[in-house]
């Protein structure tokens, strides 16, 4: 798949979050961000033909499923 504009967040001991069609990114290499800040805004680039976000966690740069280390909903 092809993501767009891609923001990857990296959080240490191999762990990164990908954030995929962004329309704008609020943010450069190597910059540290911190929880609720915007780094960027959905859009609909790459290989998408609405505005989206893709969202992903890797471990080690292997997908993994986010559901398993996301917080539950309300």
């Amino acid at each position: 798949a092809v993501f767009g504009g891609l923001i990857l967040i990296k959080h240490g001991n191999g762990w990164i979050t990908a954030y995929g069609h962004a329309e704008t990114i609020s943010v450069s290499r190597g910059q540290r961000v911190r929880r609720g800040q915007i780094i960027g805004r959905a859009g609909e680039t790459g290989s998408v033909d609405q505005p989206q976000l893709h969202f992903e966690i890797r471990d080690n740069r292997k997908p993994v499923d986010p559901l398993k280390f996301l917080p539950p909903r309300d």
